[in-house]
C-alpha cells in the first residue's frame, strides 16, 4: 500500500514538473511575435526551443508508456509549435515538378577575415557557381582586403558579369551581388544604428522582367567573439556570462529594428522580391516572421529533413534563408550543402518563375 501511494505521488511530482518545460515550450512560440525591445527574455527561449522541444517529446514518450493523462502537457507544447517544427524538419509528401523556366539562387556567407574561407583562393568559387549553374548569387562577408576582392571579382564575373557591392566602411563587412541578369537599379539598406553589418537591394532585369533581390547580413549575435574560456577566478567566469548575455540581448534588439527596416522596403516592392542572407536569427525568432511575412520559405515548400545551415553549435540552427514571392515563384529545388570552408553553409535554391504583375502595372526599364 505504501508503495503505491509513493508511486502515485511521484506521477504527480513528474506530471506538475512537466508543466515547467510545457510553458518554456509557449514562451518559445510566443518569441516570434514579440518585439525583443520589449520581451528580449522570450528570445531566449526562441534561441532554445529546438531542446525545449526536444524535452516535451522525450516526456510525451515517458507520459505514452505510462498511459497517463499527463501526456496532454507536452501534447500541447508539440502542437502550439507545429508552425515552428515545420521550418526545422520537412519532407514533401509530393513528388515535386521540375523547373521550366528556372532561375538559380544562391546565398553564402563566406566567412572572409581571420582564419577565413580559404575556399576563395584560386578558382574555388568559380568552381561553385559552374557546378550548381547559379544565376544569382548573394555573398555575405565578402572580402574587403582590396587584391582578395578584386581576384575574386575578376574569378565571378566571368559567369556572372554584373554585380554590386555594399560596406558600412572600406575594412568592415561587405555584402555582394553577383547576377548573370543585367542589374537595372540598386540600393544599400542603411540602418539607424552604426552597424558593420550591411544590406542591399538591387533590380534585375530576368528576361524582360523586373525583379528586387534582397541581400542582407543581419547584426551578429558576438557569439564566437565573446566566446567564454574556463577562468580560475568563478567570479570571473560569472562577469563573463553576464557580460556574453547583455550583448546578445542588445543584438537581438538591433536585428529586430534591422528586421523592421527590412519588411517595410519588401512590402514597398512593386516587383517580385527574392530575399537572401544571412539573418542570424532562427526560424523561432521575430527576426524571421517579421521579414518573411508573406513570403514562401524555400526550405518549407521544397526541403528535405532537418533544416540546418549553421555549421557549428551541435548543428541545431537554420539562420541563412532564400525566401521568394509566393505568386511569381515556385521552388523547385533546395539544396544546402555542407561545405567545409565556413562556419555557413550555402544555400542554394532553384525557382520557378511564372511573371504575374497586377493588371496595369508598368514595368520600369533603364
Amino acid at each position: 500500500m505504501g508503495k503505491l501511494v509513493f508511486l502515485k505521488f511521484l506521477d504527480l511530482l513528474w506530471g506538475l514538473l512537466s508543466f515547467i518545460p510545457g510553458l518554456l515550450a509557449v514562451g518559445g512560440c510566443l518569441s516570434s511575435w514579440l518585439h525583443p525591445a520589449a520581451y528580449v527574455e522570450l528570445q531566449w527561449l526562441g534561441l532554445l526551443l529546438p531542446l525545449i522541444l526536444l524535452l516535451n517529446a522525450l516526456l510525451l514518450i515517458y507520459w505514452l508508456r505510462r498511459k497517463s493523462f499527463w501526456l496532454l502537457i507536452p501534447l500541447g507544447a508539440l502542437l502550439i509549435n507545429i508552425p515552428y517544427i515545420t521550418t526545422a524538419f520537412h519532407w514533401p509528401f509530393k513528388k515535386i515538378k521540375p523547373a521550366n523556366r528556372g532561375i538559380t539562387v544562391a546565398s553564402y556567407n563566406i566567412h572572409d577575415g581571420d582564419g577565413g574561407n580559404y575556399y576563395l583562393e584560386g578558382c574555388g568559387m568559380f568552381r561553385f557557381v559552374q557546378d550548381e549553374k547559379v544565376d544569382i548569387l548573394c555573398l555575405q562577408e565578402f572580402p574587403f582586403e582590396e587584391q582578395r576582392q578584386s581576384d575574386l571579382i575578376d574569378s565571378l564575373k566571368i559567369m556572372l558579369p554584373y554585380y554590386a557591392i555594399h560596406n558600412s566602411s572600406a575594412s568592415e563587412l561587405h555584402t555582394a551581388l553577383f547576377s548573370r541578369y543585367p542589374i537595372l537599379e540598386y540600393h544599400p539598406v542603411i540602418f539607424q544604428k552604426a552597424t558593420d553589418n550591411t544590406a542591399l537591394w538591387a533590380d534585375l532585369d530576368v528576361e524582360g522582367e523586373r525583379v528586387r533581390v534582397f541581400n542582407k547580413h543581419l547584426q551578429t549575435t558576438n557569439l564566437n567573439q565573446h566566446r567564454i574560456t574556463p577562468p580560475q577566478n568563478i567570479g570571473a567566469k560569472l562577469r563573463a556570462v553576464n557580460h556574453l548575455r547583455r550583448v546578445m540581448e542588445e543584438n537581438m534588439v538591433q536585428r529586430a529594428e534591422q528586421a523592421d527596416v527590412i519588411s517595410s522596403l519588401i512590402e514597398k516592392s512593386p516587383y517580385p522580391v527574392i530575399v537572401c542572407g544571412d539573418f542570424n536569427d532562427t526560424p523561432a525568432s521575430y527576426v524571421y516572421r517579421k521579414i518573411k511575412g508573406d513570403l514562401i520559405d524555400s526550405f518549407t515548400a521544397c526541403g528535405k529533413g532537418y533544416g540546418y545551415s549553421y555549421r557549428y553549435l551541435k548543428k541545431l540552427y537554420r539562420i541563412d534563408y532564400i525566401f521568394y514571392s509566393r505568386n511569381e515563384f515556385r521552388a523547385a529545388r533546395y539544396y544546402s550543402p555542407n561545405l567545409e570552408y565556413s562556419d555557413h553553409k550555402p544555400v542554394i535554391v532553384t525557382l520557378d518563375f511564372t511573371p504575374g504583375y497586377p493588371s496595369g502595372e508598368e514595368q520600369i526599364r533603364k
